[in-house]
């Protein structure tokens, strides 16, 4: 599976109903896509555009943010063109409870602190169906503290918080990134982290 090699902003589109859209920065397969009601706010990642064996982090440009009022694509690795519609927000709308991803106040994903994934693959929140979650926004982590799963290939891995690339010792969640369910590539974010 690829790595993600670099950030690429979508590009903001108006849309006829008065919502705006997040399109496609160029053409490849589009991953990773994040679920109707989830808010998004600039800065904040919004999946993933593979192309031509190279990943690209897709971020939230200046400008946009609202709730995510259209549904993901059916398939996990979406075909698209130079200037398709990822997204449809509503500027004015509120995430509905939607499965971890933050408010917009939250921060812009460029700002805070992360742990990111060490591979691609699915990301689970609890250890198993109808089991309590690891951790939500405002729990306390530690070194060796299980945060996820991520499955690949029905084989599951335990993602441990570790205090490097600059996350403290004990911190704080602050938002999930990625979705209880939701696909994530290697190098992606998958919470963001505050000290505690």
């Amino acid at each position: 599976m690829s790595q993600v090699h670099a950030k690429r902003e979508l590009r903001i589109v108006a849309l006829e109903d008065g919502n705006v859209g997040l399109a496609s920065p160029d053409v490849g397969e589009f991953a990773a896509a994040l679920p109707r009601g989830a808010t998004l706010s600039p800065g904040m990642t919004a999946g993933v555009l593979h192309q031509l064996g190279k990943s690209f982090e897709l971020v939230v440009p200046a400008g946009a943010g609202g709730a995510i009022v259209s549904d993901p694509p059916k398939s996990m690795m979406a075909p698209v063109g130079f200037g398709t519609t990822l997204y449809r927000l509503d500027p004015e709308g509120i995430a509905a409870g939607g499965a971890g991803v933050g408010a917009a106040s939250s921060g812009a994903a460029g700002d805070g602190l992360f742990v990111r994934a060490g591979q691609s693959g699915r990301v689970w929140h609890s250890p198993a169906p109808g089991e309590p979650v690891f951790c939500t926004a405002g729990s306390t982590v530690e070194a060796g503290q299980a945060l996820c799963l991520i499955e690949v290939m029905k084989t599951f891995s335990t993602v441990p918080y570790k205090a490097q690339d600059g996350l403290p010792a004990r911190g704080k969640v602050v938002r999930w990134i990625v979705e209880d369910g939701g696909d994530v590539e290697s190098g992606m974010p998958l919470l963001e982290i505050e000290p505690a």
